[in-house]
């Protein structure tokens, strides 16, 4: 049992192996959907170095393509930065495409190159998605609807009642709070009783039918690779790890609590924190998966080479075959 995460993150400068790389990811998806994944997860993020996916629908849609069952999340998806009838438009088609497998995580952002590149007002970004999610939910059920003066309704409608599932990502109260108000699943970044408190009260106050918070699980990493021999891995793979891990820390410096965030500078130093980026034996992958815990892979994290990914995928969904 396990899931993967693709960021699509790469320092190479050739277009062929990036387009390897999305190939790749194509046919993980594919092989994984009868081998133990559970799930698949695109992550978003804009004008980043190394490439990282910018647009996750399109991706999406291509792994709707080549599999039959495997749920796919877009988390999160950075709905500030879309014009929502369009967006309305695009959710449909891939709902129809996948027939109600691909869900969205909705995220407000917080790097600013975004927010400058997309001209979206940083302090309005709340506001901005909590409407956005209103006009979607409207669009999808067929009504009419007045946005800045201009009135749009879209067709044809999704293949889910209502339109795909929207959760609501985040590590604050304002998120829970937010989430709560508008009924919906709440994803949180980080652990904290007060967030659940914070997101059962809005809904209570608001009146809406909460779905409940989902934490992620205290002491299981959140990005694992499985190998015999993990000191071996360390020096095969350690940097693919770093280059990911150092990026999350520098966005993250002033976030402190996030789930996935290290702040090692070396790969020595993220090796010795046994965090949230481990390399693990098959027998403490075993332990994982048998105590209820989906393995969290990257089989691409960082540009790992083709080649070299797919034998840490074989050997993470040779242990998943055995529990």
């Amino acid at each position: 049992m396990f899931i993967m995460r693709f960021a699509m993150r790469s320092g190479t400068e050739d277009p062929t192996a990036r387009a390897d790389m999305y190939s790749a990811a194509l046919d993980m998806a594919s092989w994984a959907e009868t081998r133990g994944c559970v799930a698949t997860v695109l992550s978003q993020h804009h004008a980043v170095e190394d490439g990282y996916l910018p647009s996750p629908i399109p991706l999406a849609a291509a792994i709707a393509g080549r599999t039959s069952t495997l749920p796919i999340s877009v988390a999160a998806l950075l709905l500030a930065h879309y014009e929502p009838v369009k967006l309305a438009e695009d959710l449909v088609i891939v709902d129809l495409l996948s027939r109600g497998r691909v869900s969205y995580v909705v995220g407000i952002g917080y790097r600013d190159q975004e927010f400058e590149m997309f001209g979206v007002e940083r302090r309005r970004r709340a506001q901005l998605v909590e409407e956005r999610i209103g006009i979607l939910r409207r669009l999808w059920v067929g009504e009419l609807v007045e946005i800045d003066g201009r009135r749009a309704r879209i067709t044809p409608p999704p293949f889910t009642a209502g339109g795909p599932m929207l959760s609501y990502g985040g590590g604050t109260e304002a998120a829970a709070r937010r989430a709560g108000r508008l009924g919906m699943l709440f994803i949180a970044e980080a652990h904290g009783s007060t967030l659940e408190t914070a997101y059962q009260e809005a809904a209570e106050q608001a009146g809406t039918v909460p779905l409940g918070c989902i934490f992620p699980p205290a002491g299981v990493p959140l990005t694992v690779f499985v190998a015999e021999d993990p000191d071996r891995a360390w020096a095969e793979i350690g940097e693919y790890l770093l280059l990911d891990a150092k990026s999350y820390g520098e966005w993250n410096n002033d976030r402190a609590g996030t789930a996935a965030v290290s702040f090692a500078t070396t790969v020595e130093q993220l090796k010795a924190e046994r965090g949230h980026y481990q390399i693990v034996t098959p027998d403490e992958a075993y332990t994982y998966m048998a105590n209820g815990n989906p393995l969290a892979l990257q089989p691409l994290i960082g540009g790992l080479p083709v080649d070299t990914a797919w034998q840490y995928l074989e050997a993470a969904a040779s242990v998943s075959a055995r529990t």
